[in-house]
């Protein structure tokens, strides 16, 4: 009798083992619901001019820093976020230009490996610069950012 009991309750031990053990393993579900944010960044230099973006993508939301410096002018420097939909990041830019804090949309179309700025007409809203109509957007850089490999 005794041999018995030590049976079934060495058999329930190693279903309770089993079961413990089975929770703690992940699935693929599991890991594709974990967000993952992405890095890319994005370079355009030529002629003394330079265009930097270092964007952060999780989902559809954007952040990231974007720096312009042009050749014989004042840089900017700042940060950004928004969106991108359908290929078109636009995000709220806000940066330092001679000492002065500045806000503005900008706009970007994702192309390849590439971006390419949006230009339209801008009007001003509560301090931040925006566009009047994002869907009438002109794409047609002539300094198109390549990506590049992220600075460190």
């Amino acid at each position: 009798m005794r041999k018995i009991a030590f049976v079934f309750a060495l058999l329930a031990l190693t279903v309770a083992c089993k079961k413990n053990s089975d929770k703690e393993k992940t699935t693929d579900s599991d890991i594709d619901m974990v967000p993952t944010v992405q890095e890319e960044c994005y370079e355009y230099r030529k002629d003394g001019n330079t265009i930097y973006m270092h964007l952060k993508k999780e989902a559809n939301a954007v952040t990231g820093n974007l720096d312009y410096a042009y050749s014989e002018k004042d840089s900017n420097t700042g940060t950004f976020s928004g969106t991108i939909k359908n290929d078109i990041l636009i995000a709220v830019y806000t940066f330092t230009s001679e000492g002065m804090e500045s806000k503005r949309e900008i706009a970007f179309q994702v192309k390849d490996k590439t971006l390419i700025e949006g230009y339209g007409e801008v009007e001003e809203k509560n301090g931040t610069v925006t566009f009047k109509s994002p869907d009438k957007l002109v794409f047609n850089s002539g300094m198109p950012l390549a990506k590049v490999d992220c600075k460190k």
